[in-house]
């Protein structure tokens, strides 16, 4: 749950770094980049979790006694979306959903907890019935349905679930009692992979979800490698692979990043090194293909890193002053301009947390269609295409522009498709690329 983590420091005006300074062997990126604060927070503190709703607007929640939903936009204009009462904390990241609204979840004193929802309209908040199961929301899906793990009431046992726009949550698998499911997500050969934590020790393994339920362990960690109260995040890049982070454990015992192939071929990346230069806790794929994250650091020396494929390491921004120290648990996304953005829990120019960017110079991201409902139909019909960096998006069906298009968030395109239309492939157009569907659209 995003209020565990350790507080990060940052420091407030725009800065640009053309000089890094670190320690070892690291190299300084290769291009000038620019670091600047967005947004800082004030009263609420603390922001968590970021998705990017429309085009230069996001969303995300913060907490510090009374905990909000909130938008803001590149140019930094915050706008509260709803606001928890005293007591109720957030367990669960915002998530958009296909019909347009954001969702998350909030707990009461340890009671029944309850997913709500949200539109970009402030005082719009619906809650939905009690659940007997806590859902920590993670995504959405090309169903509609949104992607969590859960927990029972008394904190035992874990689950991996599917969370209905009406706030049902629905056990996909259960863990063994002594396991806990730190994430999870959905992958492209249609099962759910994630992080299975040992409730008593400090190790985890990496396993597989199958939809019916099935599950298979992938990879296991030693021991150590799961040390203390981390975030632990896991993607599917561009290749096909996932990739994550172990924030302790690896030679010096101070984190490693890994590549695990969907049939459980485990590399290792990268070893961080026994200095400021520590414990990663963020993990996203760029526009370039390279992967980039985040540092707790040593001593509250948080940095922004970038690292290839391959294995090779650059740090890219070091958040080094000694007046704005602190420890960075951050979140990262590349917004659709090709910044990544990023919130840190803490530190800023008031002390209380901020949004900041980070202009490595990337690309704008190109689009992935990856799923698209229903599979057939007449003229007239609407389509429901789902994957990512789908913002500002036009589309044709075999070469014949859409009737209407509308987005809800970056993983969602509704097509109506055109009088004229034939079978064939539909394609995606955004500022950032153009991708077509491996499978073809049926017009009947």
């Amino acid at each position: 749950m995003w209020n565990k983590t350790a507080v990060c420091r940052l420091r407030g005006p725009s800065v640009p770094a053309a000089a890094l300074a670190f320690a070892g062997s690291l190299a300084p990126a290769s291009s000038q980049v620019t670091f600047k604060i967005v947004a800082p927070m004030y009263r609420y503190g603390q922001p968590a979790g970021l998705i990017e709703g429309s085009p230069g607007v996001f969303y995300s929640e913060a907490g510090s006694g009374t905990t909000v939903l909130f938008s803001v936009s590149a140019a930094g204009t915050k706008t509260v979306l709803t606001s928890l009462p005293s007591g109720y904390q957030v367990a669960s990241l915002a998530v958009g959903g296909a019909d347009g609204r954001y969702y998350s979840e909030f707990e009461h004193d340890n009671t029944a907890g309850n997913v709500f929802s949200v539109t970009p309209v402030p005082a719009s908040r619906q809650v939905y019935a009690p659940q007997p199961l806590v859902p920590e929301l993670t995504q959405n899906l090309p169903d509609g349905d949104l992607l969590s793990v859960a927990v029972g009431l008394d904190a035992s046992p874990w689950y991996f679930a599917k969370v209905s726009l009406n706030g049902t949550v629905a056990p996909i698998y259960q863990l063994p009692a002594d396991q806990r499911a730190a994430t999870a997500i959905y992958a492209s050969d249609g099962n759910y992979y994630g992080v299975s934590l040992a409730t008593n020790a400090t190790s985890g393994s990496i396993i597989r979800v199958t939809p019916s339920g099935s599950a298979t362990t992938l990879y296991s960690f030693p021991a150590g490698s799961f040390a203390g109260n981390y975030a632990v995040p896991l993607l599917q890049a561009n290749d096909g692979n996932l990739y994550g982070v172990t924030p302790t454990g690896g030679t010096n015992g101070t984190g490693t990043i890994y590549k695990l192939t969907l049939n459980g071929q485990y590399t290792l990346l990268y070893t961080f090194p026994n200095d400021k230069n520590s414990n990663p806790t963020s993990l996203i794929e760029g526009s370039d293909g390279n992967l980039y994250g985040t540092t707790l650091g040593l001593f509250g020396y948080p940095q922004l890193f970038r690292i290839t494929k391959a294995g090779k390491y650059t740090l890219v921004f070091a958040m080094n002053d000694p007046s704005a120290d602190g420890a960075c648990n951050c979140f990262l996304l590349q917004g659709s301009d090709g910044l990544i953005y990023g919130t840190a829990q803490g530190g800023g120019p008031t002390g209380a947390g901020a949004i900041f960017s980070l202009d490595a110079g990337l690309p704008k991201p190109a689009p992935q269609a990856q799923h698209f409902s229903p599979q057939s139909g007449p003229a007239g019909t609407q389509v429901r295409l789902w994957g990512n960096n789908l913002l500002n998006a036009t589309v044709q069906f075999n070469g014949v522009p859409a009737a209407t298009v509308s987005n809800s968030g970056s993983n969602y395109v509704f097509a109506t498709v055109p009088e004229g239309a034939v079978t064939g492939p539909i394609t995606v157009t955004t500022p950032g690329g153009t991708a077509t569907t491996a499978l073809p659209f049926t017009v009947e």
